[in-house]
């Protein structure tokens, strides 16, 4: 991206800031009018050169070429709106030509789970003889059991889990904080990633290993050997859909895990406000429709 782009979303995520937003969010709208000024860039097209129907080739763009929700979907076209709004307050353009766009209706339907059965499937067959796939069973475990959100999981470092003989807990940073009990082989094959990755870091200097303390690492390369201190959501992704391919899972994703991790835990006995508390839910949401559904299905 160009540097002139690169200091106007520096600018944007100021003026968000300035308006206390929170954090997350000025982080997800900063994301989306990235996206949206890559694809400007892919298109041909400048800045002021946009009219409503652009936003509407970008929300086709995601969701059949980049296979995105329709709720994702929704959520990166209010960004770029946001983006745009704030163009035009700092008079970068005449004005938005968005705001008198509707916002695509929301999604409420229920979105499909991933089945236990071909979870269950991947988790027996993925190895576990290095780092990278202790890694992965690590995180589909607290993806799909444990409900973790996406960027919740690429924010956790070291010091957020707490282990002792009787209890292992994860402290989940963000806007929606708290402390949760892991199931014991979630806990497991945090442990096994963990043992295996001070092994690694090991043969680092001081000064090096202060760079990784985020839990989990990147990796690039062809045979993975490159091993980068943060994992990002763009790597997640990648991550899952690399895995769906390999194990036949379609459109393996971060929201059909946690709609799974709901599905598991109302199945293990937890009553509705158990599951929202470990999940951070303030609504009763989607945890009311997996309830609707067992009733129907009872």
């Amino acid at each position: 991206m160009m540097e002139s782009q690169e200091r106007l979303l520096e600018q944007f995520q100021a003026a968000l800031r300035a308006k206390n937003r929170q954090p997350a969010t000025v982080e997800s709208y900063a994301r989306d009018a990235q996206d949206f000024l890559r694809y400007l860039h892919q298109s041909g097209l400048g800045l002021q050169a946009v009219e409503p129907q652009t936003l509407l080739w970008f929300r086709d763009h995601l969701l059949h070429d980049g296979k995105e929700a329709e709720n994702s979907v929704r959520r990166k076209v209010i960004g770029v709106r946001q983006f745009y709004r704030f163009l035009a307050e700092e008079r970068l353009i005449l004005d938005s030509p968005f705001d008198a766009m509707p916002l695509p209706e929301r999604d409420e339907t229920l979105k499909p789970a991933v089945k236990d059965s071909s979870l269950e499937r991947m988790l027996e067959v993925l190895p576990s003889d290095n780092l990278k796939n202790l890694r992965d069973r690590a995180i589909l475990h607290l993806l799909a059991y444990e409900g973790i959100k996406a960027h919740e999981l690429i924010q956790l470092q070291w010091i957020d889990h707490i282990r002792s003989s009787q209890l292992n807990t994860l402290s989940i940073p963000g806007q929606k904080a708290r402390t949760i009990a892991l199931r014991k082989e979630s806990a497991a094959h945090l442990d096994r990633y963990a043992e295996s990755f001070q092994a690694w870091l090991k043969p680092l200097t001081q000064e090096q290993r202060l760079r990784y303390r985020w839990m989990f690492v990147a990796f690039k390369g062809k045979d993975s050997s490159l091993v980068l201190p943060q994992l990002t959501r763009h790597g997640l992704k990648f991550m899952l859909h690399e895995l769906g391919d390999r194990f036949g899972i379609k459109q393996l994703h971060t929201e059909g895990l946690r709609h799974h991790a709901i599905q598991h835990q109302l199945e293990s006995g937890k009553t509705a406000e158990e599951v929202m508390g470990h999940l951070g839910l303030r609504r009763l949401g989607n945890v009311g429709k997996h309830l609707a559904k067992r009733r129907m299905k009872s």
